[in-house]
């Protein structure tokens, strides 16, 4: 137990030092608003560029591991849905697809690319491990935005807008550039390489001190707002526990190997995806309830990962 706890102690260490930073006004307001585009434009890009570039032909192997944790999210996903459906027979159905986005879309990136580069030091399956994952959620947002469009959330050309976004985003665009290198055995120069090797050193440090920059800034300007009790059992149940259990049941039958089936549970048991929050607010769907699950699910997923990892090693 005692080595698990100091390879996530940066983990704990600095998404502390992200909250005593807002609570101490050692940030700007809105500070952590540059840290993430920073992170998310530039840290993050070059990292997953790196990654992808320099991978080898092994390394992209793992179609059990990609079919186990789509599993894992869109079994989590479609069971959800009557679950809240169930709880609330009055309520909205975009509520319940929303409500169930939120209870099966972990952070991958912002949580899960940190805890696993602190378990595994040095290896770069890690970074492939978070990047693959990454990808897989991008059809769980089209089918999510379907649903909410097919049944009536407003939103002003849905379709167009997600598909701009996708192909002039930093990391997709990092991902096809890192292909490009990967298919024609190009290999990076070295000027290039050292620059992304020095950005993307700063992604677990940046990612968690802002991370812990917005937990302290919402949780001291709480205004009130309400979410439901039993949506929220519900959530932290199919987030925290049902996930992780498909995925390590997926993982297990498909014949993953380590140690990517335990970096896969460990993924699938990470907190609420801010992405899912931000289509929350967006579309004005369950927003509150939202809010909160960001919040309290990575609080709580923080001893749960820590367990966890210590049954998987």
């Amino acid at each position: 137990m005692w080595n698990i706890f100091v390879l996530l102690s940066p983990v704990f260490i600095l998404l502390f030092l992200g909250m005593l930073a807002e609570r101490f006004q050692l940030v700007p307001p809105f500070g952590q608003t540059t840290l993430n585009q920073f992170l998310v434009n530039l840290a993050l890009p070059s990292l997953i560029f790196l990654s992808i570039a320099q991978c080898r032909a092994e390394d992209l192997h793992h179609g059990s591991f990609l079919a186990a944790f789509s599993l894992s999210l869109f079994l989590t996903f479609g069971l959800l849905i009557p679950a809240f459906r169930r709880l609330h027979p009055q309520g909205s159905y975009k509520e319940d697809v929303m409500l169930s986005m939120l209870a099966s879309f972990p952070n991958v990136v912002l949580v899960g690319l940190p805890v696993l580069m602190a378990l595994y030091p040095g290896n770069p399956s890690a970074v492939l491990a978070s990047t693959l994952t990454n990808i897989l959620e991008i059809p769980m947002v089209l089918v999510t935005l379907f649903m909410l469009v097919s049944s009536g959330a407003r939103g002003r050309h849905p379709v167009r807008t997600v598909a701009v976004a996708l192909i002039t985003n930093p990391v997709v665009l990092a991902s096809a550039g890192g292909a490009l290198f990967y298919l024609t055995g190009t290999a990076v120069p070295a000027v290039l390489e050292s620059a992304c090797r020095a950005l993307g050193a700063s992604v677990m440090p940046c990612a968690l001190v802002s991370l812990g920059i917005v937990i302290s800034a919402r949780l001291r300007h709480h205004d009130g707002e309400t979410f439901h009790r039993g949506r929220q059992a519900i959530l932290f149940s199919g987030k925290l526990l049902i996930q992780p259990v498909i995925a390590l049941a997926a993982m297990t039958a498909l014949g993953v190997e380590e140690p990517w089936r335990s970096m896969g549970v460990l993924l699938s048991a990470m907190p609420t995806g801010t992405l899912a929050y931000a289509m929350s607010d967006s579309y004005k769907v369950a927003e509150n309830d939202a809010s909160f699950a960001v919040i309290s699910s990575t609080l709580l997923s923080l001893p749960l990962l820590l367990l966890l990892a210590m049954f998987l090693q």
